[in-house]
């Protein structure tokens, strides 16, 4: 079965990764750290978290951990985090559809242009929602496509094509939302530049546990 086809493409151009999609994906991953609504006492996980570029927007003092299936992105990834005094997030190479972490072990799971990357959306979205506390939110950053509009054969062949490389632009959120049914639907919006990404918090069924917010 393949896994991240396009895993070893990642290890050789991180540095391009951060100079091009780092540009345009800047405003999506900063708006989704706001939705994330983190507070001290709560454990973040970040699936897919490349070269760290999501760290930068998230205050120092956030603990958990970040996962990618690419050594060669968390070394960057590593280096950001030390830079920015993040002691308590713990960054390791693991395969999104099998965390190796227990049940309902984080209150907040972000997933940053990951779905639309993986071969299988679906199975990565179950584990995020196994992995995620009652009342945990679990947040997407990603590029869907419209749930109304028809999928050509040719636009189909050319996501499957660029999938190889970079991100599919083929699949629609309803289709990988099927892999977690019991996800409770917070929030969807487009976010600029162009509206090209859709930024979307859903809410695992449960309470939040009371806590305290820890000045950012």
């Amino acid at each position: 079965m393949r896994l991240f086809s396009n895993t070893k493409i990642y290890e050789r151009i991180g540095g391009l990764y951060d100079a091009s999609l780092g540009f345009w994906s800047r405003e999506v991953r900063r708006q989704a750290a706001v939705a994330l609504d983190l507070r001290e006492d709560e454990r973040l996980l970040i699936i897919g978290v490349g070269t760290g570029m999501e760290l930068e927007h998230l205050p120092a003092w956030v603990r958990g951990a970040g996962v990618d299936l690419s050594a060669g992105m968390l070394q960057r990834a590593h280096r950001r985090r030390v830079a920015l005094g993040m002691h308590d997030m713990d960054l390791r190479v693991m395969d999104a559809r099998r965390l190796d972490f227990p049940d309902e072990s984080f209150e907040a799971v972000y997933l940053p242009l990951i779905l639309t990357v993986v071969e299988d959306g679906a199975r990565v979205l179950a584990e995020a929602a196994r992995v995620a506390a009652p009342g945990g939110r679990l947040v997407i950053a990603d590029r869907f496509w419209p749930e109304g509009r028809s999928r050509p054969a040719v636009v189909r062949a050319a996501s499957w094509i660029l999938g190889h490389f970079a991100m599919r632009f083929d699949r629609r959120l309803s289709e990988i939302r099927a892999g977690a049914p019991s996800l409770e639907i917070e929030e969807h919006r487009r976010v600029a530049p162009g509206a090209f990404f859709h930024l979307v918090t859903f809410r695992k069924p449960g309470s939040r546990k009371p806590g305290s917010r820890k000045p950012g």
